[in-house]
């Protein structure tokens, strides 16, 4: 897994672009693909939130299996009233109506850091009323036992692709592919073809544009594969073919990695551009012998054609984000989707991934990009009739052993903790979401035990501290997320915060040195050694690094073993769930 900002992506292997690409230089395509219905009708899409193609009763199904195949092995399983159920989906890479996924209705969607900063980052509420593959429950709320999910876990979304996206691409494909992008498709596998498998990679009914929005990761970044694939496209007879079939072999080729890296990876370019860019990819020469121009042996160039294209995309891969909600604070708090309806509610931080080039090419992440332009609707609208719709799984994270158990009576003395754990939370940007989680299961837990009431003793000398909150962003006043709800919950006594801000003064202070400083450099000693506290780190893997260092440092000074000892106990305390990093570049 890679993840950029707050945006967890799947990284596509390498090999998968190989089979593709194989496929086409071999003559062999896994699919054929019939055109079941003529294309009779406009664009099946109303841009303004209306039903999409994959909710729509014709297609639903074929779509159904097609997303069971981005479902995590370890994602949860709910019943037909949402309960969470025990077990978890099977890890077969066989689909099954198990592996549906959850649909959800975004009910907030609001930027959290000012609107003169350079970063967009959203507060996004994702209320979850049913899964795709069983009607809405009927009994209001969410009565089961079980929690629906468990603080720290994270949230699986399938993305689809942007109008403008697929209007732009659809219009640099052969005129003979869009004629019928609003045709309904039959897609099966070529039998006995040497990379079918048990996943079948698309719909078997779909449309080409329906499947370009949910189904094609358009956004993604061709691989060198892909272009040595792509030249044998180019048409010897249109102008630029010979020079442009040229260029995409050097651009595949090994000695052409850094033109590959300038022209692909450093300006971001997608398939969409790289189809606007090679049009001898989608030239079709007008003659009355059709049989030539469509053939690909008399060496003028292969004819695309969709069961090409297929073989040539790549399959929407799903994103990770760390859940920034807490199932028992929602609870507590009655925060559900609607009194009339079952289900219940996540939230997620999510900071958009966007910028330009240094060509000056903007771009935007395509999960991040997608969430954040989905309007907030109502609460009580259905989520399987409403276009704006969220596919998503709900599974296990890094912080499934969060400590809960209160402090027995008498144990504590005078101490004002609830806790028999201390936990300290440790983490900067983004990272702050599942941090956000546990101290809010805690709180949870607290409140529902002795009410609303706060410690009778003053919070942050050290000793009595239950929840103590490390958090490193650029400036107090631009990019400090959650800012007042922290400062609530310290001035009630209930959280002790260690903001890092780096550009708020001259030299730069990350949470690193913040951590290392704080009570005169006592801190981590005192609350790993002496009070038996946890620690859990999230954020990007190069502070996630020197802050682990910082740590075994600070335990090493106490230690008689040194760093060697303080490596040990942090393996023990990891082993315990005491000690976790959740972490990504």
């Amino acid at each position: 897994l890679r993840r950029d900002n707050a945006e967890l992506v799947v990284a596509e292997v390498s090999s998968g672009s190989v089979k593709r690409s194989m496929a086409v230089v071999e003559d062999n395509l896994p699919y054929e693909v019939t055109v079941i219905q003529p294309s009779n009708r406009s664009s099946p899409y109303n841009y303004n939130g209306e039903i999409q193609e994959w909710q729509q009763r014709e297609f639903s199904q074929h779509y159904c299996k097609y997303f069971q195949h981005g479902c995590p092995t370890t994602a949860y399983q709910y019943n037909d009233q949402l309960g969470r159920t025990t077990q978890q989906k099977s890890s077969s890479n066989i689909p099954n109506n198990n592996n549906a996924p959850l649909l959800g209705r975004v009910t907030v969607n609001k930027r959290i850091t000012a609107d003169d900063w350079m970063q967009n980052t959203r507060h996004i509420k994702i209320c979850i009323t049913q899964s795709m593959d069983k009607n809405p429950p009927t009994t209001p709320g969410n009565d089961c036992q079980t929690l629906p999910y468990q603080a720290g876990d994270v949230a699986t979304i399938l993305p689809s692709n942007p109008s403008t996206l697929v209007d732009h691409f659809i219009s640099v494909l052969p005129l003979s592919i869009r004629r019928v992008a609003n045709a309904t498709l039959h897609i099966q596998h070529t039998p006995n073809h040497s990379t079918t498998t048990m996943n079948h990679p698309w719909p078997t009914k779909c449309t080409l544009r329906g499947l370009l929005f949910h189904c094609a990761d358009l956004q993604s970044l061709p691989e060198r594969e892909d272009l040595f694939a792509l030249s044998r496209y180019c048409k010897m007879r249109h102008p630029e073919g010979k020079d442009q079939r040229n260029k995409l072999i050097s651009l595949s080729e090994t000695s052409g990695a850094a033109l590959y890296g300038d022209y692909i990876v450093r300006e971001k370019r997608n398939w969409a551009d790289l189809f606007y860019d090679f049009d001898s990819v989608r030239w079709e020469e007008k003659r009355s012998d059709d049989r030539d121009v469509a053939g690909h042996s008399n060496g003028e160039g292969r004819k695309l054609t969709i069961s090409d294209l297929l073989t040539l995309l790549p399959s929407m891969a799903p994103r990770h984000f760390s859940i920034a909600s807490s199932p028992s604070f929602s609870k507590l708090e009655s925060s559900t989707c609607n009194e009339n309806e079952a289900g219940f509610e996540i939230e997620l931080c999510v900071a958009v991934v966007e910028g330009d080039t240094p060509r000056g090419r903007p771009y935007v992440g395509c999960c991040s990009g997608y969430l954040a332009s989905i309007e907030p609707g109502d609460t009580g609208a259905v989520a399987s009739d409403a276009g704006d719709t969220v596919r998503l799984w709900i599974h296990p994270g890094s912080f499934s052993k969060l400590p809960l158990n209160p402090l027995n009576v008498g144990q504590g003395g005078a101490s004002s903790r609830y806790f028999e754990t201390p936990v300290m939370c440790v983490g900067a940007g983004t990272g702050v979401a599942p941090l956000r989680s546990l101290i809010l299961e805690r709180e949870a837990q607290r409140m529902s035990n002795i009410g609303n009431a706060s410690p009778s003793n003053g919070i942050g000398n050290g000793d009595d501290d239950d929840n103590i909150l490390v958090f490193g962003c650029r400036k107090r006043s631009k990019d400090y997320y959650y800012s007042t709800e922290w400062e609530n919950r310290a001035d009630s006594n209930r959280l002790r915060t260690i903001p890092a801000f780096s550009r708020d003064q001259k030299h730069k202070l990350y949470v690193q040195r913040a951590l290392r400083e704080a009570d005169d450099g006592e801190l981590i000693a005192r609350h790993l050694l002496e009070r038996g506290g946890a620690v859990y780190i999230a954020g990007g893997s190069k502070m996630a690094r020197a802050v682990k260092d910082e740590i075994v440092e600070a335990l090493g000074a106490r230690l008689d073993g040194g760093e060697k000892d303080a490596k040990r106990l942090l393996n023990k305390l990891k082993r315990k769930g005491l000690f976790s990093i959740e972490a990504w570049s």
